[in-house]
Parts: structure tokens; sequence; C-alpha cells
């Protein structure tokens, strides 16, 4: 027989269980201190890119490509071609292609013509509205607003990191628990809800139960709907508390975010308005199809109407849905980039001579080191390589200074090892007063930071500092460069830099960290020819006053600048147990070879060298030579860099852009202190010969991979399922970012309100802005990003892909499904081609191929 609390326990295991499946639509959104590109997506990936666009529009209501004015505008400026557009028609409406041609004003017209007016001249259909409606948003629509003010007020009050001067009441009891106790006392609502919230259940889970059943909403498909419905209603805050509740001791997850929404919405709406309609809401209406043949005749010559031609012209269209004309353009947009990208790839630059190089450099496979490794390439005998930032050393850093240790590993990594700064054997006094200087500037900011929060001594503080307040904003704002500089003086004074190291041998075993460097060395393709120095340069950037400022970061590194994790390389590399050991592997590293560490600034092009008191005297000349190449290196990439930043001077000397890029870092009034990861759209994994010498403008990540030492695949297999995967998830943000910036993005920075380190909000509240602002992608109006799926290049044998393929379902979906378009081509075979559910087929690299 079943208790009552049996069926309670069956009820909370069935819609825990529906929430999880209702949540699979929902992406992780990470805190802004370590932002992390993802695909907003990434729920919809087991499905076509095509039927994942649909799906964004009915939950969000979302753009899935550029409108199609603005495919049109690329098409009259030549950026998309009419060549482009057929080989996207005969891609996506074979079918209308082969279709019979018709006869319009007496001239026999292709399918292609048709199909091409009607792209070019047809009436552009509505934006796509949210579908997937709650009952408040159907019924009561300022009461779904209040739900949402609610929803946004507990959430941020419960998930502030400890930024407010006053702690939520209870939090320690968990994020339900904490809203239950004084959800009843808020005098904001109608007394009759405040007195239904004493009621609630215990369980958040029994919450949901009872708010459903209060609603209306039936079992199964129903209810899994309506769930996520008000999943995807606030889906920042609603992927903020889903990466939340992945962390142990989080007190919040979204069983206690839907029993908060639905227990509002239960209360709030009035209960005799009856069982809603949950049905989906009904799609925008499209243009009629004779009024869409009719567009489409005229725009080929048509006078007046003839029933007989646009009923031709209707039959071809029918093959092409208004709902499918935006994939067509996308395909012909990213054929137009492809096609020119990859005539400069067909004849890559020889390979070096067998020389020994003067260095070899490994940089982040982020698109902003191609511009100085091509650079730093074209000064001298350089080498360089391209390998995920955080050179296969997936770390928490506790730094000299103790606090929270930074998780430095990639999204996909947990982390299990914790690596500490410590100071050189013989820098510990060095340390000792950089800590002391150090414990005294947080002493004074936290003072500071009190103060403010307190309620009356923000007064006395204005009355204190106020006259040097205006003062130090002025300048800031005239002389970025100057005051940035001064602040270092000072912070040198009070707390100098001492000489620290990473000690790996203290935290890991020799077996750990022969294998660290095995697996980094294998996979950059790095294994023999060592040269006399070999730089692990990491990055990281310099702003000011950006919350997003990890976003211009190492995404390798989870939002960090990767120096930390060079240096721990470094010091792996450089041990004489671990050389050993990797010898008797096959990876014979020379006696004189030395690797050092450094991180290049990508805001102001600079690379600093780290660690300079671990490297011998007998290579000290070597790397004086590197540096001042490097330096030169950095100054031509920031006059190239300059061309494309607005306001910056227009054909500078060396000199003059590498000024203007410093001190837009140093510029806390400054949006656009750099372009990030704006204009990605590819990556190739293969040797350098492949893209030495070609101008990839900063739109590529470079993985150095060399088949012929890979036999095992093995390599390609880490590459292909961990930075593959993470450059999709780059590519997707700017993507969505830049299609669909309201809800994808997070809008413009001058209406951003910083929520705790959490996010930000546009104005004074409302949802948790996910994605990028406007300015990472777009200056006004004029897009700096072109929205364009991932291409991926590989120089593989077919059948070794094919295995790894076969192997990793998430990343076949990724190709199966469209989210990115895979070329490969080898030795054996040298034209490219392209990977599809049918297998490899040849991919066209020149017009009429």
């Amino acid at each position: 027989m079943t208790t009552p609390a049996d069926q309670r326990a069956v009820d909370r295991t069935r819609v825990r269980a529906e929430i999880s499946v209702a949540a699979r639509v929902l992406t992780p959104v990470w805190p802004l201190g370590s932002f992390i590109a993802v695909n907003p997506l990434g729920g919809l990936e087991h499905r076509p890119f095509h039927e994942a666009l649909v799906a964004a529009g009915d939950l969000y209501g979302a753009e899935g490509t550029l409108g199609e004015s603005r495919f049109r505008a690329a098409h009259a400026a030549g950026r998309i071609t009419s060549h482009d557009l057929l080989e996207a028609l005969e891609r996506q409406v074979p079918e209308a292609v082969r279709a019979a041609p018709v006869e319009i004003a007496g001239r026999v017209r292709t399918p292609a013509e048709v199909l091409t007016a009607d792209l070019l001249h047809g009436s552009i259909p509505p934006a796509p509205t949210r579908r997937l409606l709650t009952r408040s948003e159907r019924t009561c629509p300022h009461t779904a607003a209040a739900i949402d003010a609610l929803t946004a007020k507990w959430c941020s009050a419960f998930l502030d990191p400890g930024q407010a001067a006053w702690s939520l009441p209870g939090r320690e009891h968990g994020f339900y628990r904490a809203w239950a106790d004084l959800a009843a006392r808020d005098t904001t609502l109608p007394p009759v809800a405040r007195r239904n919230l004493r009621e609630l259940p215990s369980d958040p889970a029994d919450a949901v139960t009872t708010a459903l059943h209060l609603l209306g909403v039936g079992y199964g498909g129903e209810r899994i709907a309506y769930l996520r419905a008000h999943l995807t209603r606030l889906p920042g805050w609603a992927g903020h508390v889903l990466w939340r509740s992945n962390s142990p001791g989080s007190g919040i997850d979204l069983v206690d975010y839907l029993a908060l929404r639905l227990s509002y919405e239960a209360h709030l709406l009035d209960a005799s308005r009856g069982v809603p309609d949950l049905d989906p809401a009904p799609a925008p209406r499209a243009t009629s199809r004779s009024d869409r043949a009719h567009l489409a005749a005229r725009a080929l010559g048509a006078i007046g109407r003839n029933a007989d031609e646009e009923a031709d012209v209707a039959r071809i269209l029918d093959h092409m849905p208004v709902a499918s004309r935006p994939l067509v353009w996308l395909d012909a947009y990213e054929t137009n980039y492809r096609r020119g990208l990859l005539a400069r790839l067909r004849d890559p630059a020889p390979s070096s001579t067998s020389d020994r190089a003067e260095a070899q450099l490994v940089l982040c496979i982020d698109p902003r080191s191609e511009g100085l490794r091509r650079h730093l390439e074209g000064l001298g005998g350089y080498r360089t390589f391209g390998f995920a930032g955080f050179f296969a050393v997936a770390c928490r850093i506790h730094g000299l200074a103790k606090g929270d240790p930074t998780v430095s590993a990639p999204a996909l990594v947990t982390p299990q090892i914790d690596l500490y700064e410590q100071p050189a054997p013989t820098a510990r006094g060095e340390a000792r007063r950089t800590l002391a200087g150090l414990n005294s500037l947080t002493a004074t900011t936290d003072a500071v930071h009190t103060a403010k929060a307190d309620l009356a001594a923000p007064f006395v503080l204005a009355e204190i500092l106020g006259w040097a307040n205006g003062p130090a904003a002025a300048a800031k704002t005239i002389a970025p460069r100057h005051v940035r500089r001064w602040r270092a003086r000072v912070r040198a004074r009070i707390a100098p830099v001492a000489r620290t190291v990473i000690d790996t041998a203290s935290s890991l075993s020799l077996d750990q960290r022969v294998q660290i460097a095995e697996t980094a060395l294998s996979v950059m393709g790095l294994t023999t020819d060592f040269a006399r120095l070999v730089v692990l340069c990491g990055h990281g950037a310099s702003t000011e006053n950006n919350p997003y400022h990890s976003a211009l970061t190492c995404g390798a590194c989870g939002g960090n600048a990767g120096g930390p994790n060079a240096r721990a390389a470094v010091d792996i590399l450089n041990d004489r147990g671990v050389r050993d050991a990797l010898s008797g592997r096959g990876i014979a590293i020379p006696d004189d070879t030395w690797f050092v560490a450094a991180e290049h600034d990508t805001t102001t092009d600079h690379v600093v060298v780290l660690d300079r008191h671990q490297i011998p005297e007998s290579h000290r000349d070597d790397l004086e030579r590197l540096v001042g190449d490097l330096a030169e290196a950095g100054e031509r990439l920031a006059i190239e860099r300059s061309a494309l930043l607005p306001g910056a001077p227009v054909s500078p000397e060396p000199g003059a852009a590498a000024r203007h890029v410093d001190a837009r870092g140093a510029d806390w009034a400054q949006v656009y202190p750099e372009w990030g990861l704006a204009g990605n759209a590819a990556i190739i994994i293969g040797p350098r010969a492949v893209t030495e010498g070609v101008d990839l403008r900063r739109r590529c990540f470079l993985h150095s991979y060399n088949a012929d030492e890979d036999p095992s695949g093995s390599a390609l297999e880490t590459i292909l399922t961990a930075p593959v995967v993470v450059a999709q998830w780059i590519n997707c943000q700017y993507y969505f970012s830049t299609v669909a910036p309201r809800t994808f993005g997070a809008g413009t920075k001058t209406t951003h309100n910083v929520v705790g380190g959490i996010g930000v909000v546009t104005g004074p509240g409302g949802d948790l802005r996910t994605g990028l602002p406007w300015q990472s992608v777009a200056v006004g109006d004029h897009l700096a990003h072109e929205p364009m799926r991932l291409l991926v290049l590989v120089h593989a044998p077919h059948e070794r892909i094919d295995a790894i393929l076969a192997r990793n379902p998430g990343v076949r979906d990724l190709v199966d499904n469209h989210w990115i378009t895979l070329l490969a081509r080898n030795d054996q075979s040298p034209r490219w081609h392209h990977r599809t559910r049918g297998g490899w087929t040849p991919y066209p690299t020149e017009i009429g191929e």
C-alpha cells in the first residue's frame, strides 16, 4: 500500500526528472570573473542547425541569422556574389534548382534566376516571436513582468559573492529556504499572495508540484513544456543557476529557482480564470504564396499580374520556404569567405629550412596570436607553433599572496592539480616585503570599499577625499597611460615584485610531470629539432573599468591570463629528470635547449618574458635578440590592428600605433580596448608550412599538427575533442551575440549595471545578460564580426578523422548537424574534401568547380 509519504517521494523524483529534461535547452552561464564563451544553443546541438534556429525562435523569440536586409546589403557591396548564391542554392535547395524553367514576359528564366529574385526582392518576413509562453505571459503580462523582477531580485540577493554590505538573511540554509522565509513578509505583494506564501512546503520539489497543479498544468510533455517556458523566460538567471548547481554547496539549483517562479505565478494570478490554453502561440504570418510569386515575377520583368506565370514561379518557390531563405544567404556568405581563405592555402609558403631555428615559440591557438606569429617569423629564423594556451597544465594556481586559487584550465576540464607560487630560493626577503606591501594595499582597498557600503560613511568619505577624486578622474581620462605608469610605480614602491617560482615538483610526481610534458610536446608536434630557446607564450589583456575583461583573456585558462600555466609547463620541461624520462619515450631534448615562459598582452601587443631570473647566462644573448624582435613584431601588429580600431589614428607610425593601443588599454572610458576574437571564422589544424607567410587577418585559430608523427591518431583526437569544441563555443558566442544581441548578447556597455561579480543587467534590473556586449562585435550599426559557422580545416587522412568521429558522438553531431563545416586534405590528396553524413565529397575552391 502506497502511503502519502511514499507518493510525495515519487512526485519529487518525477518533478526533478522533468525539470532536468526541460533544462536540456539551457546553456550554463559563467560569472563575469571567469567568463567562458559558450554556444547559447548548446543544449540543441543534437539537432540540425536549422532546426535549432527554429527552436530558438520559439523558445526565446531570437533571430538565428543576420537579417535578410543585411545579407542583401552584403550582396550589393560584393561581399556575396551571384556565384556564391548559386552554389548555396544548389546545396540548400537542390530540388528547386533542378525544377523546370519558366517563361516570364516572353523570356525563359531558370529556377536559379527565380530563386535569386525571391532572395533579393521578396518581402522580409516578421521577426520570430517567443511561442512557448507561461500562463502569466498569455493572460496577464504585467504579472509576468512582476515575476521576472522578483526572480531577478532574489537571485541577485542570494548569488552575490559577498560584495553587498548586508548579506541575505538565512542564505546558509540555501536559496529556497531563505526565500520562503522572507517572501511572505514582502509588503509589495498582495495580502492574499503573502498569506499563501506562508504555507509553502518545506521541499522545493513539493512547491513546484503544488504550483503546477494550481496553474492547471498536466503531466508528461505538457508539464515539461511549461517548465521549459519558465526556464527560457529569463535564460540568463536560469543559465547561471544551472552553472551554480554544478558546484557542491552552492545552495541553489533549478528546482529552487522554479519553485520561486511557479509559486509566485500560482499565487499572483487570479485563480478564477480557469485552465489556460497551453498550446504554443501562433507563429508570425508571412507573405502569401501568390504575393510572393508576384514579387519574384515582377523582379524578373513581369508587367501586371499573370496567373499562369505566377503559378509557375510559385511551384519553384515552394521548394524554398521563406524560412529557409536566411540559411541560403548564410551559406553564400560563408562560401565567399571560405573560397578566399582556401585559395590562399592552396600554395602555402615553403617549409622552413633544416637549419636550426633561432628560437621556437609556442603560442595559444587564439586568432590574435596569428598576427604576432606572422610578424615575428617575418623578422628572421623563428618557428612558431599553435597549442591551447594552458599548455596541458590544467590546474588551480595558488598565488604568492594566497587567497582563493585561480582555476586555470579549459571549461571542459576539472583540474585535479594544485600548484603554488613560492619565493625563489634567494628571494625570501623580497617575498616578505612584497607580502607586507600587498597586505597594506589590500587593507586600504577593503577599508574604502567597506566605507562606501556603509550608510553614513560615504558622506564623510566624500568630504575627506572628494577634493582629490575630481582631479584623479580627470587625469585618468586625459592621460590614461601616464596615470597607469604612476600607479605601477607607486605599487612597485609599496609592494615590489619578488622573484618567485612555480615549483611543480612539490605538487606532482615525476610520472605526472612526464605525462604532462609528453602530452604537450606530442600534441603540439614539437618532438624533434629543438632550438636553443623554446618559448611558451600565454596571453592576457590589460583593460580598465571593463566588466568583460576576462572575455579578452585566455579561454583555455578559464578566462585568466596564461602566464602561470606557461611558467608551470616550463618548470616541468626544464627538469632534468623529466627530460631523461622523455628521452626514453623517443623525445630527446638537447642539453642546450632552454624553455622560457612569456605572456602576450593582446591589448597592447607587448610580450613580457617571465621568470628571467631562471634563465641561464648562456642563453641571455639569445633571449635579448628575441625580446627585441618581439617588440618590433608587436609594433607592426599594433599598426595592423589600429586600422580597425574606432578612433585610432590613420596610418600611424610604428611608435605612434604602439602608444595608441597602450593608451586604449589604460583608458577607463574606452569601450573598444581591442576587438578580442571578433572576426573568428576558422580553425586550421596542420603544419605551419600550410599557413606560413599567409596573412590570415587574425581570423583563424591555428593548432599545430603533423599527421606523419601521429599514426595512432591520439593527438588529433585530443585536438578534435577539446580545442575544436572550445573554438566552436567561441565562434557560436560571437555568432549569436551578433545575430541576436537582445537575446544572446549583453547589449550596449553604456547601460550596464554590474550585479556583484555575477554578470550585468541592462538598466536597473531584469535578466542577467548573456553573451558579449555590442561593442565586442560592432561599432554602431557597422559589424566588426561577420557571423559565420566555424570552418574546421584538418591536414590528416580521412579514415583517421572518421575513426575519431565514430568514437566521439558529440563532435560527430557538430559535423553532421552542420554546426561546423569540416574539410580535410593530406599529402596524397591535396584537394579539400568535405565531410558530410554521406561521407567525403570534393569541396569546390574555385568558381565553377
